[in-house]
């Protein structure tokens, strides 16, 4: 054996054996305050979770009350990540660890559900009980979707001879064993997955396909959703954009020339699906899977796009753009049409000679449509342009999206206040310098809010929104009163009105309870 295979088998030992240390990660807990409740000027207690090394990332399981940390730490100056790590298994009921692993972050990702953790190493998935860490089972096959309730995962076999194929396998995921296949195209990637039912899914994949969990069986529609090849230059404002874009949770890459994602949302009702391709928009029997109509779109301008339907009718906003790996790339060409619900009759097309479509929103009779260097807003009714506005892009930057009511805003003594009950009459759009713009329905800006006086809710439920300040964060409830100040960041998740966040190597949790305390007389 050369020193090359030696290397590469020793690195693959110490991902999968990795496992045994005796004695599991220390973490040490300490209780503290962290903030105050305004209505009563009680202090806000919680307890800090001290591990050994940064964390990197967490997943909590609700039913087991177990927490995955994965810990990776920073070189000296801060600026790269180690590529070795460990993963730490803590029980937060009883404050303690169960055991933890060595991970590779290079070769190796971790996916967790409930009980259930998956190493996916190269061509294999090892699955790893959650509670002692011992390996249950492991298959050539990279499991990159689990049914948590049905313990059931689905990828594609892997062969040593040719590498991953389109033969996709339902992986029992109690024994490893498979309990069904089915050929399912992987061209142009995944890019989304659609729960239908607890049973069965759709997968956008070059097309629509219906899976059942159990047997694997169901239709498929192929339609056309990437592009190999492509020569295309990256569009000036690709930075940023591709995250609010991007529709798939996993998505599978077959070549760094492939351009993916020509595909709109699926808007899925009790009897038929709606779905858009490069060349076709299609309404399809969900049950079926048969066409009730397929029209091809015009010319070859078909890209990213996004569907809605209004009263009877479809809507195509087809944005321009597609994304080759992260980057997004001009592509097709910008425009927005209708179609007959019943019929998939063309009720009106307009076109548009521009940079891509960034943003939509509707407004009473009219869709406003965000460049990067302008607003144009068209009637429903007609298709018709009723009014555009280009913005000073040296004054206030390139316009990139519209914002809502995620979003507070400073006033003059210094209150924040939800923006969109400043005036509910007019829209608001982000820029690339930071800034908003408070847009009328004529298209005039009436007023610019600038970096330091936004701010936005990085977390909400149907109790409270959490506003970011730096190292502070700002509680309102329901009706935007402000309730609260805690000292946490915004790497945080909510689970039975306990308020779980990291920050560097340190996990805190705050019962929120504390702040259903009624107000002192």
């Amino acid at each position: 054996m050369n020193l090359k295979k030696i290397w590469i088998f020793l690195l693959l030992f110490t991902v999968v054996t990795g496992y045994s240390q005796k004695k599991a990660t220390e973490v040490i807990t300490n209780e503290r305050t962290f903030g105050k409740n305004l209505i009563n000027n009680s202090e806000i207690k919680g307890i800090d979770y001290i591990f050994p090394d940064r964390i990197h990332g967490t997943y909590y399981d609700s039913y087991s009350g177990l927490l995955t940390a994965q810990l990776r730490g920073l070189s000296k100056n801060g600026k790269w990540m180690d590529n070795t790590g460990k993963v730490v298994q803590y029980d937060l009921k009883n404050k303690k660890s169960l055991w933890d692993k060595k991970i590779v972050y290079t070769t190796t990702s971790l996916q967790q559900f409930r009980n259930t953790i998956i190493y996916s190493i190269a061509n294999k998935s090892i699955c790893v009980d959650a509670t002692s860490g011992e390996e249950i089972w492991k298959v050539k096959n990279n499991i990159y979707y689990v049914d948590a309730n049905k313990k059931i995962g689905i990828g594609y076999k892997f062969k040593t001879s040719t590498g991953y194929t389109n033969l996709l396998e339902g992986i029992d995921l109690n024994n490893g064993n498979v309990i069904w296949q089915r050929e399912l195209s992987r061209e142009y990637g995944w890019n989304d997955i659609v729960s239908l039912t607890d049973s069965t899914l759709l997968v956008v994949a070059s097309g629509l396909h219906k899976i059942n969990l159990n047997t694997g069986k169901g239709w498929d529609h192929t339609m056309k959703t990437g592009k190999k090849d492509y020569k295309g230059n990256i569009a000036a404002n690709a930075i940023g954009v591709a995250a609010g874009l991007l529709t798939g949770t996993f998505l599978m890459s077959t070549g760094h020339n492939l351009v993916r994602d020509l595909v709109s949302n699926t808007i899925v009702d009790s009897n038929f699906i709606y779905f858009a391709s490069k060349e076709n928009l299609v309404k399809l029997n969900s049950a079926s899977g048969d066409p009730v109509w397929e029209i091809p779109l015009p010319g070859d301008h078909g890209s990213k796009s996004s569907i809605f339907i209004k009263e009877n009718r479809v809507y195509l906003i087809n944005k321009g753009i597609a994304y080759m790996g992260d980057r997004m790339l001009k592509f097709g060409k910008p425009f927005i049409a209708a179609f007959d619900d019943q019929s998939g009759k063309q009720i009106f097309y307009s076109g548009m000679d521009d940079d891509p479509i960034l943003n939509f929103q509707l407004d009473d009779e009219f869709i406003l449509l965000i460049f990067k260097s302008g607003i144009k807003k068209y009637k429903l009714e007609t298709g018709e342009m009723y009014l555009e506005r280009e913005i000073e892009e040296n004054k206030y930057g390139e316009l990139k999206y519209f914002v809502g009511s995620q979003v507070f805003v400073s006033t003059a003594n210094e209150a924040l206040i939800n923006l969109l009950k400043i005036d509910s009459g007019k829209v608001y759009v982000y820029t690339n310098q930071g800034k908003i713009l408070s847009v009328d329905k004529q298209l005039n800006i009436s007023h610019v809010f600038d970096r330091e006086s936004i701010k936005v809710s990085y977390l909400q439920n149907e109790d409270w929104k959490f506003i970011s300040k730096g190292e502070q964060t700002y509680v309102f409830d329901d009706a935007d009163t402000l309730i609260a100040e805690i000292e946490m960041s915004s790497s945080t998740f909510i689970h039975n009105n306990i308020l779980y966040f990291t920050r560097n190597n340190i996990l805190s949790s705050i019962d929120l309870n504390q702040l259903l305390v009624k107000k002192a007389d």
